[in-house]
């Protein structure tokens, strides 16, 4: 690959599906002014002192002298190619695309094949630092190691009120779900039936608030 920026020579006039497909291969918008056709069918961009789009403009009337001074022209499919902003590409790429544009080039092009090295070993050492900062808080945040229960997120935050219910059966469960609580943790006991559980919910109406055991 070698990548350099470019610019389009002035007065290239493309189709607009042309147009599409430069943009495509250039990941970025192409700067372009629209081209029309005349009653004689000749295209060019539009001249605001002698050409009109607008079919009731007053100057395609004659003045007090007889003279129209405006002629109706019509939208093309084609457009012509601004010169004044530049892109970057990979310039292989480009030419063997559209191998009919002329275009300028600023700068001497460059490839990039003797930083690859380099580039890479940055990004290893950057995704190795993430993988350890991910292990380090997998270890010390998302997990207890004492009673092997994962920590919840910050939504944790929200609650203020806290319960608990121990060797509850399923439908009881459900019950205290319905009443806006959600479960905190499952604890599962050896010698139990049932599980032990921890519950909290949000209660905006209340001050002095305490720990609710479920019988």
């Amino acid at each position: 690959m070698t990548f350099a920026r470019i610019s389009f020579e002035s007065s290239q006039q493309i189709n607009k599906n042309e147009l599409k497909k430069i943009e495509n291969t250039l990941s970025d918008i192409v700067e372009f002014s629209e081209m029309y056709r005349d009653n004689d069918g000749h295209i060019s961009t539009l001249s605001s002192w002698s050409q009109t789009i607008d079919p009731n403009d007053k100057d395609l009337l004659p003045d007090e002298k007889g003279k129209i001074q405006k002629k109706l022209v019509f939208q093309s499919e084609y457009v012509q190619l601004n010169s004044t902003k530049e892109y970057m590409c990979d310039l292989d790429t480009f030419l063997s695309l559209h191998p009919n544009l002329k275009i300028k080039i600023r700068g001497l092009p460059k490839t990039p094949e003797a930083n690859y090295q380099n580039v890479i070993q940055q990004i290893l050492a950057i995704q190795e630092k993430f993988e350890s900062a991910l292990k380090g808080f997998d270890k010390q945040i998302e997990f207890n190691q004492k009673c092997d229960v994962h920590i919840g997120n910050l939504g944790l935050l929200n609650i203020n009120q806290v319960g608990y219910a121990t060797d509850y059966c399923t439908e009881a469960l459900q019950d205290i779900l319905n009443k806006g609580w959600r479960l905190l943790a499952v604890c599962v006991q050896p010698d139990g039936r049932r599980p032990d559980y921890v519950f909290g919910r949000y209660d905006p109406n209340s001050e002095d608030i305490e720990c609710v055991h479920f019988n």
